[in-house]
């Protein structure tokens, strides 16, 4: 009986073929046109910093255990770059008009396995402010580490750049994503209906919903008739 069902099912859903690919067509023409003409374009722009020596006046090379300190403390610095304490500066210095919680969320900080780098990178609606924040919370971080501290080891290895092309565009991502939206929609949406259909197509469903013996059939000859007529 389940084969037959899954049978019925399939043999379905090759009969709604054109609903099928109607539904898929139609998801991707909307999330294309929400990409295109309603998602509002955000620039990302990068800053990374380094964590080098103790001290900007030792002429000695970094040791074994500068190292090591320095592997600990990356993951604190990590939550220094989003402290009010380094933000609050940030908004100050850049007349910003956003409070320390949205700036927080636009900033995203990690760092590179097995090294002492740690990337600071920002998302904004401006390409240019995007960047202006990023070097400004890498130049803040490093004199708070400093201060806090007392420690001379963060060195800004890039400085952030203006972004030319919109970071959360990925047109080819999108439609594939849309695509992958829109089977899984279409198919929902075919199973519900012969889920719920309850009508009578066949003598097979006959048997099935009702457990009778078919002992013989009428065949509906008027087609036939309409086909013969002149």
């Amino acid at each position: 009986m389940e084969e037959l069902d899954i049978k019925d099912l399939l043999i379905y859903f090759l009969s709604k073929s054109v609903q099928f690919f109607a539904i898929v067509a139609l998801v991707v023409t909307i999330g294309c046109f929400y990409s295109v003409f309603l998602q509002q374009p955000k620039y990302t722009s990068k800053t990374s910093i380094i964590l080098t020596g103790f001290s900007s006046n030792e002429t000695s090379s970094i040791t074994q255990s500068d190292l090591t300190v320095n592997s600990k403390l990356v993951s604190t610095y990590q939550q220094i770059v989003k402290s009010r304490r380094v933000l609050n500066q940030v908004i100050e210095n850049l007349n910003l008009e956003y409070d320390t919680a949205l700036l927080a969320k636009m900033i995203n900080v990690g760092s590179v396995k097995d090294t002492e780098i740690i990337e600071i990178s920002v998302t904004d609606v401006e390409a240019k402010k995007a960047y202006l924040i990023a070097n400004e919370v890498a130049e803040v971080f490093g004199k708070e580490a400093k201060e806090l501290y007392n420690l001379s080891n963060v060195s800004i290895l890039d400085s952030a750049e203006i972004s030319d092309f919109p970071s959360n565009f990925n047109i080819t991502k999108q439609v594939v994503l849309y695509i992958g939206a829109g089977i899984i929609l279409a198919i929902f949406v075919l199973f519900v209906f012969y889920y719920f259909d309850t009508t009578i197509k066949s003598v097979s469903d006959v048997e099935r919903k009702f457990e009778f013996t078919i002992l013989g059939s009428v065949p509906d000859y008027s087609k036939k008739k309409k086909g013969t007529m002149k």
